[in-house]
């Protein structure tokens, strides 16, 4: 068997092993999600109403298919890292080794940051606007949670930046001097990534890019400790 056939069925088997993680734990979260949508409702304090038939399935795959991903992401970061071993140094290795426990804590943390002040904060200014206009606002149930979702994934991503910056920096490709000099690119990336994901209000915008641009300084002084 020649080293392409031998990368390939690796690669192959890496990626079973992370579906499989994923379509596991997704299953074992639909059992969860109509408990997690009763939650939402009880902590959001609001009425959910579904607009088509298939609208109630539909939020509950949809919402146990995101936490299934958020649970299997340590298997599938463990099974990536597991495929690159062999082209990595024995220090570039060992360094995104010991990030990845990091990597699902912070994932997690720009989860509940982004549903405790992003999600509630925006939700709450959208329903003050309702009730100024005397409007009767109809929560629909797959508009809510799949805001709630989408933000919550977005902001876990974006927490990701101290992890990256920190593994680049070890494997040499990084120095805060760079990270000064694309600083204000990534601030507008951020904030047009923000817009895209969230209702174009700039207190939600400002909500996710806040807490990132505060990230990515704490990452340049990582990166300077690192490469001191």
């Amino acid at each position: 068997m020649s080293d392409l056939e031998q990368h390939m069925g690796e690669l192959r088997r890496r990626l079973i092993y992370s579906v499989l993680s994923v379509a596991l734990f997704s299953g074992t979260a639909f059992y969860f999600s109509r408990p997690a949508i009763k939650f939402l409702k009880q902590d959001l304090s609001v009425q959910f109403h579904a607009m088509q038939p298939f609208e109630v399935f539909y939020t509950q795959l949809r919402l146990s298919i995101f936490l299934g991903l958020a649970v299997a992401t340590p298997v599938i970061l463990y099974h990536a890292l597991r495929f690159a071993a062999p082209g990595l140094e024995k220090d570039e290795y060992r360094a995104a080794r010991n990030f990845l426990p990091f990597s699902t804590v912070l994932f997690g943390a720009g989860a509940v940051f982004s549903y405790q002040y992003v999600v509630k904060t925006s939700l709450n200014f959208f329903q003050s606007f309702s009730t100024h206009a005397s409007v009767e606002l109809a929560w629909g149930l797959s508009s809510v949670v799949g805001y709630a979702v989408r933000i919550s994934a977005y902001t876990g991503i974006f927490f990701q930046v101290p992890i990256a910056a920190s593994i680049l920096a070890k494997a040499g490709l990084l120095t805060s001097a760079k990270m000064k000099k694309y600083r204000n690119y990534f601030i507008v990336a951020v904030l047009v990534t923000a817009a895209a994901a969230t209702p174009p209000d700039i207190i939600t915008q400002l909500l996710i890019t806040g807490p990132v641009i505060l990230l990515y300084q704490l990452s340049i002084y990582m990166v300077e400790r690192i490469n001191s």
